[in-house]
This record gives C-alpha cells, structure tokens and sequence, in this order.
C-alpha cells in the first residue's frame, strides 16, 4: 500500500484516558495531545493511542512516546481507509507539555476491485464457495483492514473446507490510486493438494483398546477433509472422559492409496473418581451422597460407579456399568442394580431393582431409548392402613421404559441457554400378595433456559404426568407432588391425594410448573427469584385445578463445578397446618 500527503481538516482533539490519576499511578492514558482528527475518529484513535504505564520520566524517552504514537496512528486511519492520511509528531522539548500529533487524514479510500489468485485449478465446489465469499466484499465498500482481512480469511476457511486441508495465504497486495481514491486488492492464495482421509492411527500403549477408538472416526476413508469433521472428531473423543491430551493431524504425506492418515495424539487421564454431596431441607429432610467410578474398566471406555445416599426420607446403593458406543457411536448400554429404603408419609417401602437401557441418539441433541428392569418391592401404605389393612404386600414388577429425550443445554448444572423436552412411557404388570395388575405411566417434562442479559438467566419447567391401569401397583409408581424437586415451600408428597385421615396416598397425574429468574452478581454469587405450582390428583383436569404455589428467594455460591444452592420458600396460597417457611440446600439449579 503506499501513503499519500491529503488536504487536512482543522479539528482538533485532546485525549486524556481514564482519569488524572492514570497518569500517577500507573494506570491508562493518553501520551499525546492530537490535533486534526474528524470527531468520527476520535474515540477509536483515543482507544488505539492509550497504553499502561507514568507519565515519560525523560524529553527522551516522550520524543520516542511521540514517535510511536505517531505510527499507531499512521495504522489506525489506514485501518479505517485514509490510507493518505498523515500524522507529523511534534518536536518534544519537555516533559511538562504533551507533545501534540498533527493529523491530515485526506479522503477516505474506497475498494475499486477485488480478485483472488491461485485458485484457478481447485475443485468446482471450491470456486463456487470462493464466489460465496467474494459476495461479503464488493467493489465500492469502504477499505476498511478489518473487512480486508476478514475476507482473506474466510477464503482460507473455504478452501479448507472444500479439502484444501493444507491451504495458505501468501498475502494480500492491494495498489492504492491517489488520483482515484481507490484500492484494488489482489489474494494470493495457495490452495495445496486437495486431501482425502484415509486410516486413523492410534498411538501405542493406551489401556484403552483400540476398537473403542475407532469406533469414534467419523468418516469414510476417502472422503474430502473438512475442519469441521475433525472437530467433530475431537469432540467425541474429549466425550469419553479418558484423555487428558487431545491432538488430532493430518499427515501432508499421502498414502499408496492417495488418502491422508489421521494422527491421534492422546494422553490418557485418571481413571478413578470420587465424589460426596450434602442437601438439607425443612420439607424433605437431610441427606448425604457419595459416589465412587472407575473409567475404563474394561478399556472399552465404560465406567462401573458405585453411589449410595442416606438420607431422611431414603435411603439407597447402586451399582451402575456403562458401556458406550456398542456397534456404533453413540449407542450406549446401561445397567444397574440396586437396594433402596424409603420412608415417606406415603408408604414405607423396601426394593431390590435390576434394570438395564439401551439408548441410541439420533443427532447431538436427539435421543431415543428402550429399556427391562425387575423391581422386587414390600411396601406399606397408608391407603391400605385406613381399609384396616396392615400388612405387607409383597411385589414384582417387570417394565419396560421407553424415552424420548431432546437436550441443547450445555452446562447441565447451571444451564444458561437451551431447552431440554423428555417423554417417558413405561408399560408394566405387577403381581404379588393377591394381585396381578397391569399398568401404563406416562411422565413428561419440557425446560427452557433464555439468557435475558449478560448476567440474568430466565429459566422455565413444566412436568406432567399420567396413570393408566390397575391401581394395584407399587407405590411409588403413583404421582407425587410437594418438595424440593417439585413445589418448594409445601412439605414433601403433601400436594396429593389424601386417605380420611389426611395422609398422603398418591395420585394418577400429576402437573407441576416452575419459572426462575437468575441473576449472577459475581464470579462466585448469584440470586434467583422463583415462583413454583403444582398438584398430584386422580386425573390432568383436577390436579391443574387444585395446583397451589409458592414464591421463593435464593442464592447461589459458584466454586468453580456448579453452583451449591440455598432457597427460601414459602406458600402463597396455604392450607391450614402448611408451614409458612421452607428451607433448602443442595448442589445445582433447581432445574
């Protein structure tokens, strides 16, 4: 580009940074007064011309302030398109005055022409992708560095993305017309050869086995490289939770067959995990969780956990093994089994469950799933106790869930934008002291995240549910509402169904909805406010009519995993014997 000496304008302009006190302690300022700037430039040169640091020490060490200023100058309006623009530093002689830079910017220049060298051999598909670009510039825009360069890479990201792995830019050179006020800009580029994949190889002495690694590639041998498919890649990669270190390259060197090797770098990370929580509410009681997992049994990437929670209401230990990626990617195979106590107003109940899931996703946010599980059960409830009925009814229950499930958050425990919807349907029959029933539960829920602003989150759920079949079934196949995971401020199961003597029996739907506004203060703090609603009852239409609600204030501490949450509830419609204040701590959102 060349510089050309314009006609100036008159304005002048002193710039003095933040504040008086930069200049003494350190902090931004400006070093130079401007003279001849348009008001429209002002605030990016002020931006471009402050730097950190005192006020020059020498008439030295200002001259040389000067100069540079003088340069960064120079660079600025050339960026904005005054590529005639001249910037004269005034001669320094102490260090009490700011020295002043006289600015002539002359005519902005426009883009008279735009080509693209080095591309006339590429693919036809490439071409029309380099046409594509060339419609994000034209011919008459201002000549503006950022959108000149922008331009230059977006044409490298064409050529990529057309299989031009190995694509560069060999610059730009653009010829400046003083008497046309014009530039015409030429992009060399170098395309390379254009690549096809070919194997994937796997570094040496991983304990993870080799085929639970190449189930991850994501392409063809042969197909056209494209960036995006190696993101791709790395991405399914980092999702197996196994390695620490991720490189992926594409050797320049094909093979015999004229494919390009995919070189994994991978470093393994630990295998082992161990995790505790603690919650606490007034409604449900206390607990305690810990969890052990093992990643990589097998070396297959699947992971045996071990869980247990003792808690007020329940208690329980799991075992689970995940096998992912069976077949294909993606496929995963769950297996659990497990004992559980619970002791609610309800029922009180004693199981032992088997079960295992086979989920298959569809794309990255859809997922669909079948699954088996046997649930041996001696349950007591409070509907049989008020028939006169004390004894223990023993059960088997044999299900068979199937789940629908769509999910675009991305940070689970604190999610910030995005909308997850589940729709779970669980035909089953259930046999044992006396009874044989046959049942179908249907359980659905939708969520919605919208970051309103840079720090307020709007979060909203609506849950429902419903029962068909005998109602001989275990009880805690029933509907349940009130608690901390349903409608804060009212005591845990207290918005169902009741037996004569104001016990809680369980429902046949159940509909509950939750709205929260989430703002974060700080790095570690934030505030909500909530308002919750919900019922259990015999059917959608009476449990929608009989929903009572609650409206809450919390806060949230940020550690750095998630937040630990602390909410205040307290019912806005009570019955009589309903607490006016509830109480409740655990780890996460609410939802």
């Amino acid at each position: 580009m060349c510089c050309l000496l314009l006609t100036a304008t008159s304005a002048c302009a002193t710039f003095r940074g933040n504040s008086a006190e930069g200049e003494s302690a350190g902090g931004t300022y400006m070093p130079v007064t401007i003279s001849g700037l348009p008001d429209n430039l002002q605030r990016g040169a002020e931006s471009a011309l402050q730097i950190h640091g005192n006020k020059a020490d020498s008439v030295l060490e200002a001259r040389r302030r000067a100069t540079q200023a003088a340069d960064t100058l120079q660079e600025y309006l050339a960026s904005e398109g005054y590529f005639a623009a001249a910037v004269s530093p005034e001669l320094v002689e102490s260090t009490d005055t700011r020295p002043r830079l006289d600015v002539s910017v002359g005519e902005r220049f426009r883009i008279a022409s735009i080509k693209v060298s080095g591309t006339d051999d590429v693919t036809p598909q490439a071409q029309q992708r380099i046409r594509s670009a060339l419609e994000t510039l034209k011919p008459g825009a201002w000549a503006r560095t950022t959108e000149i360069e922008a331009l230059e890479s977006l044409l490298l990201r064409q050529l990529q993305n057309s299989g031009y792995a190995f694509a560069e830019s060999k610059g730009i050179d653009a010829l400046a017309s003083r008497a046309d006020k014009n530039v015409e800009l030429t992009y060399n580029m170098k395309p390379g050869e254009l690549v096809r994949l070919g194997e994937m190889t796997i570094p040496d002495g991983l304990r993870t086995k080799d085929k639970a690694i190449r189930v991850l590639q994501n392409w063809d041998e042969g197909d056209l490289y494209s960036p995006e498919k190696m993101e791709t890649l790395r991405t399914r990669v980092r999702s197996t939770g196994l390695f620490d270190g991720i490189g992926v390259e594409i050797n320049e060197q094909p093979d015999a067959d004229g494919t390009n090797p995919v070189d994994l770098k991978l470093s393994e990370g630990k295998r082992r995990t161990i995790g505790a929580g603690l919650s606490y509410s007034t409604s449900d009681g206390a607990g305690a969780n810990a969890s052990w997992e093992r990643r990589n049994f097998r070396g297959m990437a699947d992971t045996l956990g071990v869980e247990a929670q003792a808690a007020t209401l329940a208690r329980h230990l799991k075992v689970t093994y995940k096998r992912p990626n069976i077949g294909r990617y993606g496929r995963t195979l769950t297996a659990e089994a497990g004992v559980r106590d619970e002791e609610t107003d309800a029922y009180d109940l004693k199981g032992i469950k088997v079960a295992a899931n086979l989920a298959q996703p569809f794309n990255k946010n859809f997922t669909l799933s079948a699954g088996a599980a046997v649930d041996a059960t001696r349950s007591t409830d409070y509907e049989l106790r008020a028939q006169g009925i004390n004894s223990l009814q023993d059960q088997v229950t044999l299900s068979f869930p199937l789940g629908a499930n769509y999910d675009t958050v991305r940070n689970p425990l604190d999610p910030q934008g995005g909308n997850r919807a589940y729709l779970g349907v669980e035909p089953g029959f259930s046999f044992g002291t006396g009874t044989v029933a046959s049942y179908t539960r249907i359980q659905s829920s939708v969520s919605t995240y919208k970051k309103m602003t840079k720090r307020l989150v709007a979060a909203l759920r609506l849950e429902a549910g419903s029962f068909l079949g005998d109602d001989s079934v275990p009880v805690d196949r029933k509907f349940y509402s009130g608690g901390g995971g349903t409608v804060r401020g009212y005591d845990y199961q207290s918005l169902s169904p009741k037996d004569p003597k104001g016990e809680p029996i369980g429902g046949d739907a159940m509909l509950n909805v939750s709205g929260e506004l989430r703002w974060r203060k700080s790095e570690h703090w934030g505030y909500v406010a909530f308002i919750d609603a919900g019922a259990a009852d015999s059917d959608l239409e009476t449990a929608a009519s009989s929903m009572r609600s609650a409206f809450g204030l919390g806060v949230r501490y940020y550690p750095g995993f998630g937040p630990v949450r602390l909410d205040i509830a307290t019912p806005l419609n009570p019955r009589e014997g309903d607490e006016p204040v509830h109480l409740y701590i655990s780890i996460g959102q609410a939802f």
